[in-house]
């Protein structure tokens, strides 16, 4: 009986330590290149996503992600082959405006800053350093009978900055590119998480 006693005891200090806490991941278009001809590049990352919700009305969240690329070039162009990473963190807060039966429609924002490398062989390579913030609209919903696990969307516009440096032996250029964008996720869902 006490055994038991305790048990109920630790699962309902559980409950309520990690109410409204979530654990997921969500994959988002990352500017990581920025070309001569000053065209910015973006990848999709998949990142972990943690969130809480301050109050009954506003969620907030932090974001990590990683990525790697390796490709085996034409060795006349660009060497012989290329090596990438991308390194990515970040926070959002969203607002719930509306939330009907299993769903919620929610506006916020999130700031992104991420850190690029790339190397061509031995012949260049480039480190690109780059953040934006996204205003965003945001729909999360579950199936009925399994609310805990939620699906997520979101659009809206962003404003980014990116500066890349290129190193080519003893020669070092600097480009750096801002602007606005429309943002959405690469596929129809942006996401997914479990609440506790």
């Amino acid at each position: 009986m006490k055994r038991v006693f305790l048990l109920i005891c630790v699962l309902a200090f559980a409950g309520t330590a990690f109410a409204g806490f979530s654990i997921g991941f969500k994959q988002t278009p990352v500017p990581t290149y920025l070309s001569s001809a000053l065209s910015l590049t973006t990848d999709d990352v998949y990142m972990l996503r943690l969130g809480a919700m301050a109050s009954p009305d506003f969620r907030i969240e932090g974001y990590l992600g990683y990525g790697t690329q390796h490709a085996e070039l034409d060795p006349a162009v660009l060497g012989v082959e290329y090596d990438g990473s991308v390194m990515v963190f970040g926070a959002g807060g969203y607002y719930i405006i509306a939330a009907p039966a299993n769903t919620s429609f929610s506006i916020g924002a999130q700031f992104l800053y991420g850190k690029a490398t790339g190397e061509y062989g031995t012949s260049w390579d480039h480190e690109t350093s780059t953040w934006s913030l996204d205003p965003l609209m945001r729909i999360d919903f579950a199936i009925p009978g399994a609310e805990r696990l939620a699906f997520f969307t979101e659009y809206g516009i962003r404003y980014a900055n990116a500066t890349t440096t290129y190193t080519e032996g003893t020669t070092v250029i600097d480009r750096v590119w801002s602007g606005w964008q429309t943002y959405s996720p690469p596929n129809i869902l942006a996401g997914a998480y479990y609440i506790f």
